[in-house]
C-alpha cells in the first residue's frame, strides 16, 4: 500500500492527475498501462540472468505475450498521457470545447484526424512525447543487448546447447499467448486511474521523486519509464515526412483524454487509438517471434529471438515515427 501510494504521488508530479478523469473510468491510461507494463518486464528480463531453460521460456512467454494491438494503443495512449500535459494544448482544448460544445468538439477528435494537432501548442505536446519515446527506447535496445550477449554465453553450457525439439509446441504457444495479450501491472494500472491522486506543488515534486528513486518496496514492485521516474530530461522530437498520422492520434488522444475520453464510444476510441503503420510493423513482429522460436535448434539461440523480435525490432517500429 506504501509503495502504491509513492507511485500515485509520482504520478501526480508528472502531472497526470492535472486533467479530467471520469470517476471509475479512464480509458487512455487503462491502455497506457499495457504499455508501461510492457517497458518494466523489458527491464525485469534483462536484469535477470537465464540460468535454465525454464528461465527462458519464462521471458519468452512475459515478453512473447505482447499483442501487436495492444502494444500499438498502448504506445499510443502512452504518448499522450505525455501531450496532454502541454499548457497551451490543454488550454486551447479547453477553448475550442467552450467555443463549440463539448459533444461537437468530442466526435471531431475521435476522428483521429488533424484538428487536435492543429491547435495551439498541440505538434510542442507531440514532440515531447516523442522525446519520452526516445528516451524510453534506449532502455528497450539496452535490454535487447543483454538478452543478446546472455545467449552467446550460454553456449558455455551443457543444457543450453542441447537440441530443441519442441520448437513448434513452443511457437504454438506463444501464438496463443499473444491471442489474448498481456495484462496492465495491477500498481501501474491502480496508480493511473486513482482517483485520489492530485497534482502536487512544485515545492514537493523533487522530495516526492527522490523518495520514488530511493524506495525499495517500489523499485522492486515495477520499473518505470523514464516520463514517470523524475529522469526524463525534456526536449521535443518531430515526427518524420509520411509519419503526420501518428502525430494526429497522439494530439488526438491527448485531446480526447483531457476532456474526458470515457465520454467517446469503445469502438470509435479504439480505432483513433490503433495507428495503422506502427500496428503492422507490430504485428510482423509478432509473427517473426513464433518464426524463429519454431527455427532454432538450441537452447541458446532462444534468447535471440526474444532480443531481436520482442525487444529490439519492437523498439524500431517506434523509433520509425521520428528516425
Amino acid at each position: 500500500m506504501a509503495a502504491l501510494r509513492v507511485f500515485a504521488a509520482v504520478l501526480a508530479v508528472a502531472g497526470l492527475a492535472g486533467v479530467s478523469i471520469a470517476q471509475g473510468k479512464d480509458p487512455v491510461s487503462e491502455k497506457a498501462a499495457v504499455y508501461m507494463t510492457y517497458q518494466s518486464d523489458a527491464d525485469k528480463v534483462g536484469g535477470k540472468p537465464f540460468k535454465s531453460s525454464g528461465d527462458i521460456d519464462a521471458a519468452l512467454e512475459t515478453l512473447g505475450s505482447y499483442n501487436a494491438d495492444q502494444l500499438t494503443r498502448g504506445w499510443i495512449s502512452y504518448s499522450a498521457l505525455v501531450a496532454s500535459q502541454d499548457p497551451d494544448f490543454r488550454a486551447n482544448v479547453r477553448d475550442i470545447e467552450a467555443f463549440y460544445g463539448r459533444d461537437r468538439v468530442v466526435n471531431s477528435f475521435a476522428t483521429g484526424g488533424g484538428y487536435a494537432r492543429s491547435l495551439k501548442g498541440g505538434d510542442d505536446a507531440v514532440g515531447s512525447a516523442i522525446a519520452v519515446t526516445d528516451e524510453d527506447l534506449a532502455r528497450l535496445y539496452s535490454n535487447a543487448a543483454i538478452v543478446k550477449e546472455q545467449g552467446y554465453s550460454l553456449q558455455g553450457y551443457g543444457w543450453a546447447k542441447s537440441r530443441i525439439r519442441d520448437g513448434s509446441r513452443r511457437a504454438e504457444n506463444v501464438k496463443v499467448l499473444q491471442g489474448k495479450g498481456q495484462a496492465a501491472d495491477n500498481l501501474i494500472l491502480a496508480a493511473l486511474v486513482a482517483p485520489s491522486a492530485t497534482p502536487l506543488s512544485d515545492t514537493n515534486a523533487a522530495g516526492v521523486t527522490t523518495a520514488v528513486a530511493t524506495a525499495s518496496d517500489v523499485a522492486t514492485a515495477v520499473r518505470l519509464p523514464t516520463f514517470l521516474t523524475g529522469s526524463f530530461t525534456g526536449g521535443k522530437k518531430k515526427v518524420k515526412y509520411g509519419k503526420e498520422p501518428v502525430a494526429n492520434q497522439i494530439a488526438s488522444v491527448a485531446a480526447l483524454r483531457i476532456l474526458g475520453a470515457d465520454a467517446v464510444e469503445e469502438a470509435k476510441l479504439s480505432r483513433v487509438m490503433l495507428e495503422p503503420s506502427v500496428q503492422s510493423c507490430m504485428k510482423m513482429q509478432n509473427l517473426q517471434l513464433q518464426g524463429c522460436v519454431a527455427g532454432v535448434g538450441q537452447e541458446f539461440e532462444v534468447p535471440h529471438c526474444i532480443s531481436q523480435h520482442a525487444l529490439a525490432e519492437i523498439a524500431d517500429c517506434l523509433g520509425a515515427v521520428y528516425k
